[in-house]
């Protein structure tokens, strides 16, 4: 049995059929023509990009225009400028062949993606790898796999399935996706959600462990792989995937159900976005807003700092597809595991506690008022919210709100329009949890962040396998001081939400709503089995039991009576 994280929900049972990855020649060559070799580099460009309106196309023909623009990212990566540019001089400067200078070009790139403690964020690097080795095998002649010709049932199994597969496969005949390397946010996990197909990445050694026409069970409930089984266990997983396909179509049949509990007390579930080409999944869950749309990617996608005028359009057109319902954008939530590659960052001894977040706001006030500009600008479009990451200290907030009114007093000077916007804060670390009757006074809204409260609770960074135990969302600790948070909060008139992974754990939501919080902002995927379990039970019940768990001495004893009440 092989072990993976499930990146799509579901089960299936079928034979492998594995994507070999083809290897590819970028040696160093040294070249007569250097002029030969830029012109090679553009042939295959312009090759590619075809290939990729193609595949746009056959996007289209089976989903929306959303996910067909993952296509148009691809066509704008394998145009970009600032890479194209790098590439070229690297062949002038060393004389070498167009395979060894993309590829070294791109590596440089996505090294510096990779060092991002934000699985979004790293899909930019997937996607550049991805468009870069289908230009080097243009180049090269080599021919691609085509998945649109299989005809029998079989499941993939890859080092890593590319977007440009995922969206050629007919559900019809490809059962499940699995793959050593991806994530739960990359284009393939996201385009096998989409076809309601089962999905396991992160399995490894998976390409050395099975083999082609391998009978399997993929269990992307429990993230597992069977590879020998008895008839039982067959006969049990059969079971399961009738049992799966009716519960889905109960939860479907919930997406327009209001999110009320039983004694009619309504919980708003958002979403947490990353970019416009988000919103359409949330709009389909029916989400009630944006309750965290990252701002990072603006920054991180790029060779230089967005302008103002870009990142206003950015954030007017996600305004504008919610309004009226809210949407909450946190300020750039930068520095720290997440550099600017344009800019010069300290090197910091331990960055999860250096310069990040609003410090880094605060140490580079022009980047912060570029961004609250684009905002106020943008504020005129629809319902907008402002929030402010890891906040350690009142004085803080009282800095920043007072650059946020010395602007909007420049933009009532220049008679330049935008709306009252609220003020918030993301409770983040224990010195805001603990101050939270004094931040309330002062903020419009609290937004509690669960993965780095945990994070910073434990002093145990969540990335070290080793301190994984540490890792506990219903330790008495977590929980006493996200009660502390909402209390605060209600003393002083405020709503508080959660944005973090706990809101997307239905089990843990109900908790939350229990403890006081009264928005939970989460993946899109996550909303409906959420509000599935809020609406069978009573508010007034909820708040009785979570009150009561504060009083546990432990985590273990805590997730015991939480799986026997929320049932």
């Amino acid at each position: 049995m092989l072990k993976g994280v499930s990146a799509s929900q579901g089960y299936a049972i079928g034979r492998i059929l594995k994507l070999d990855q083809q290897t590819v020649d970028t040696t160093k060559l040294i070249v007569k023509s250097v002029e030969n070799e830029i012109t090679y580099l553009h042939e295959a460009i312009e090759k590619t990009v075809g290939q990729l309106e193609h595949l746009k196309k056959l996007s289209l023909k089976k989903f929306d225009n959303e996910t067909s623009s993952i296509f148009d990212a691809h066509i704008a990566i394998a145009k970009d400028p600032e890479v194209i540019m790098q590439v070229e001089q690297k062949i002038k400067k060393e004389t070498c062949n167009v395979t060894y200078a993309l590829k070294s070009v791109v590596l440089s790139i996505v090294d510096m993606f990779n060092e991002i403690d934000d699985e979004y964020l790293k899909q930019r690097a997937s996607d550049l790898l991805e468009v870069s080795d289908r230009i080097i095998k243009n180049h090269l002649n080599i021919k691609m796999i085509n998945l649109e010709t299989i005809d029998q049932e079989v499941i993939l199994a890859a080092h890593e399935i590319s977007a440009s597969e995922a969206a050629m496969v007919n559900p019809k005949y490809v059962l499940g996706f699995i793959s050593e390397v991806g994530g739960k946010n990359s284009h393939s996990s996201i385009i096998a959600r989409l076809l309601g197909i089962p999905a396991l990445v992160g399995v490894p050694d998976l390409m050395q462990t099975v083999h082609n026409h391998d009978q399997v069970i993929l269990d992307a409930i429990d993230g597992k792989l069977i590879r020998s089984y008895s008839k039982e266990t067959l006969l049990q997983y059969q079971h399961k995937i009738v049992a799966f396909k009716l519960e889905k179509q109960k939860l479907d049949s919930l997406i327009d159900v209001d999110p009320y509990t039983t004694d009619h007390k309504k919980i708003d579930l958002l979403a947490n976005i990353g970019s416009f080409n988000d919103v359409k999944y949330a709009k389909k869950q029916n989400a009630y807003g944006v309750g965290l749309f990252r701002t990072e990617l603006i920054f991180l996608d790029r060779y230089e700092l967005p302008s103002e005028d870009e990142q206003y359009h950015h954030y007017k057109r996600v305004l504008e597809a919610f309004d009226p319902y809210p949407v909450t954008i946190r300020t750039l939530d930068i520095g720290g595991d997440k550099p600017l590659p344009y800019l010069k960052h300290t090197i910091e001894y331990n960055p999860a506690l250096g310069d990040r977040g609003i410090r880094f706001s605060l140490s580079h006030v022009d980047i912060f008022k570029t961004q609250i500009r684009a905002l106020l600008k943008a504020s005129n479009h629809g319902n907008l919210k402002v929030m402010f990451p890891m906040i350690s200290t009142k004085e803080e907030f009282i800095k920043l709100k007072k650059i946020v009114l010395g602007i909007q007093k420049e933009f009532d000077d220049q008679k330049i329009a935008y709306k009252h916007i609220e003020l918030g804060v993301m409770i983040e670390v224990p010195s805001a949890a603990i101050i939270s009757d004094q931040l309330a006074s002062i903020v419009d809204f609290f937004s509690i962040g669960t993965n780095d409260l945990i994070q910073y609770t434990f002093a145990a960074d969540r990335l070290n396998t080793q301190l994984e135990y540490l890792n506990q969302p219903f330790h008495p600790s977590i929980l006493r001081l996200i009660h502390m948070v909402t209390s605060a909060g209600k003393k002083h008139g405020i709503k508080t939400s959660v944005c973090g992974e706990m809101a997307s754990d239905p089990i843990a939501a109900c908790l939350l709503v229990g403890l006081g919080v009264d928005e939970l902002s989460m993946t899109s995927s996550s909303i409906v089995a959420v509000k599935d379990k809020i609406i069978k039970h009573s508010y007034k019940e909820l708040v009785s039991f979570s009150e009561k768990l504060l009083d546990s001495s432990s985590e273990k004893d805590i997730s015991i009576k939480l799986e026997e009440f929320i049932k």
